[in-house]
């Protein structure tokens, strides 16, 4: 049994706030990597952090608890909204993902019945495609203010690497003061909170967690958000048409826009924004303001963009085919770029009918008239050698 116990909010090293409970793994199999789970940030936030109900908790453990076929036990409250959410629905949807999880029983002292009145409109920010977008739509261009966002959040739960590692640290540093001078010049609050929930990874779902995390981190601060904007990868078309792909790897892909709605509270809306876009049509939506030519920054190999691995690749070559390019010649090495983009042209018309982001990217192409290689002189060999035929 995985048991839950001793919440508790309070103020930690130089001046931090923390939520804390204790964590034991009971008769199980495995050790509990910690003792304890925490979310972390600066003091003069800490009046956001709930101190009454173990809902930041409850999807780490239970997630951890289906994967060992082990029940949890909670000293304390939760929403009873999430409670019978996670219960009757969202443990039905995480079995369908992966096989080697089953549901269990979640047992709880009782339900917390205060309704708090959280006035933040908030979003995540890492300055990827998925962020900006959001943040264009519903800051921008949004003018109702029960649906504007008004505060940003950088959440370190996991994107930046291993934690206690001092290389992700300074990952995650880099990319929080990136953050932070965005939200300084469109005049927003930043939020960052650190937690310890990624020291429970296990290797069989480590990716998958980082999504469970996120969530999480949003209800330790229920006492400020209202409402939450949780930025997608997919488009509703391809999880349609490629959902049961994702199954066993891509918890997002696989289920994010419907299990989210799951993720509610009494208090508390988290809304999965960016589906009704193709990737490529986030990046349409941004390509000509100022804030994204400046901050976006997407690359898998270092802090800042070097414009030629594959997502700096897939992102130039849309900004490309859009007549984009030169308006992000700050934020990309557009030299390399351009040496290395003909092969890369050819390795998305190549592989177009079997990955969804290079079947968005052909067809963006077609649609505006773009020369792309043609396909019959176009081979695979498995997903990442291209060859072009004599």
């Amino acid at each position: 049994m995985i048991e839950l116990s001793g919440l508790r909010r309070y103020v930690a090293t130089a001046g931090r706030a923390r939520l804390e409970a204790d964590i034991k793994f009971i008769d199980m199999d495995a050790d509990a990597p910690a003792d304890t789970m925490y979310f972390e940030m600066d003091g003069n936030y800490g009046g956001m952090l709930v101190n009454d109900t173990y809902d930041p908790f409850l999807l780490p453990a239970m997630y951890m608890a289906m994967y060992f076929h082990t029940d949890i036990r909670i000293r304390g409250n939760v929403s009873k909204r999430l409670y019978k959410n996670l219960t009757w629905y969202g443990q039905k949807i995480l079995c369908g993902y992966d096989d080697n999880i089953a549901p269990v029983k979640i047992i709880v002292d009782g339900f917390t019945s205060a309704e708090r009145k959280g006035t933040l409109i908030g979003a995540g920010i890492s300055c990827g495609v998925d962020s900006l977008s959001t943040l264009y739509d519903r800051f921008i261009r949004e003018d109702d203010p029960d649906y504007r966002i008004n505060a940003l959040f950088f959440f370190n739960c996991g994107s930046n690497g291993q934690f206690g590692n001092i290389c992700s640290e300074n990952v995650a540093q880099v990319r929080c003061q990136r953050s932070i001078a965005l939200a300084g010049e469109l005049g927003l609050p930043l939020c960052p909170v650190d937690t310890n929930l990624h020291q429970f990874w296990r290797i069989q779902y480590k990716d998958d967690f980082l999504f469970i995390s996120v969530y999480s981190c949003v209800l330790a601060l229920q006492n400020a958000i209202r409402r939450y904007y949780m930025a997608s990868g997919y488009s509703y078309n391809e999880i349609k048409s490629n959902g049961t792909t994702f199954e066993h790897y891509d918890l997002a892909g696989w289920c994010e826009s419907f299990f989210l709605p799951l993720i509610q509270t009494e208090s508390t809306e988290l809304i999965v924004d960016g589906c009704q876009y193709r990737r490529v049509d986030k990046i349409k939506n941004f390509a000509d303001w100022d804030i994204a030519q400046k901050y976006l920054n997407v690359c898998f190999k270092s802090l800042d963009n070097c414009g030629s691995c594959e997502k700096c690749m897939r992102t130039l070559l849309a900004l490309e085919i859009l007549g984009k390019l030169d308006n992000f010649a700050d934020t990309f090495d557009l030299e390399r770029y351009r040496k290395e983009s003909f092969n890369y042209k050819v390795k998305a018309v190549a592989n177009a009918n079997r990955d969804c982001f290079y079947r968005e990217l052909v067809d963006l192409a077609a649609e505006n008239n773009f020369p792309m290689p043609v396909r019959r002189d176009c081979y695979a060999i498995g997903r990442q050698v291209v060859i072009l035929e004599e």
